[in-house]
């Protein structure tokens, strides 16, 4: 038997101790560090997403008055609007009510209060209120999310029966012109 000329040929080489992985102590602190950055984005997610749905609600308050005025110059008929977002022709004499479109329902947490409990839309396109001839000028609807202390409220105004106006606000909506802290889009 022959010995090698370089023993350190023959020995297997040692490999250093290094770690492959992460420690216990790192992981934890990484999951604690996920844990607080999740438990402070969910709320501004949760408000995020309410502002999201009572804008959207708002739009769809626009439209529909946009909707109804169309419909009366389509039909060459008075076409009324509910509060509740339902719109139909109003009964004749000789016809009954027709409906164009069923009422909206409101997601949770949003509400939608009105002054008005409905307006009719001439066959020339101007809103105004029932017995009344006049283009109608004031808040149509005050959408609102009490969970939202900041810009919780979207009221949408008629100018003169026929311009439509939205702003976001902190307050309860003014019943006749937007509130001073009231922004425009």
């Amino acid at each position: 038997m022959t010995l090698p000329l370089n023993r350190a040929a023959a020995m297997p080489a040692i490999r250093p101790r290094h770690a492959s992985g992460f420690t216990l102590v790192e992981l934890l602190i990484t999951l604690v560090l996920a844990g607080l950055l999740v438990a402070l984005a969910v709320p501004s997610f949760n408000r995020l997403m309410l502002s999201s749905r009572l804008t959207t609600q708002a739009n769809d308050a626009v439209n529909l008055l946009s909707l109804t005025r169309a419909e009366a110059v389509k039909r060459g008929v008075d076409v009324e609007i509910a509060a509740d977002g339902s719109i139909s022709t109003p009964p004749t004499g000789q016809a009954s009510a027709a409906t164009i479109a069923q009422a909206v329902a409101l997601p949770a947490g949003i509400t939608s209060t009105s002054p008005v409990a409905s307006l009719i839309a001439t066959p020339l396109g101007l809103l105004h209120a029932p017995n009344v001839n006049t283009g109608y000028s004031g808040l149509v609807a005050d959408i609102s999310a009490a969970a939202l202390t900041t810009d919780g409220h979207r009221c949408i105004y008629l100018v003169t029966g026929t311009t439509v106006t939205s702003c976001t606000d902190s307050k309860p909506c003014n019943a006749t012109t937007p509130n001073a802290t009231c922004k425009h889009p």
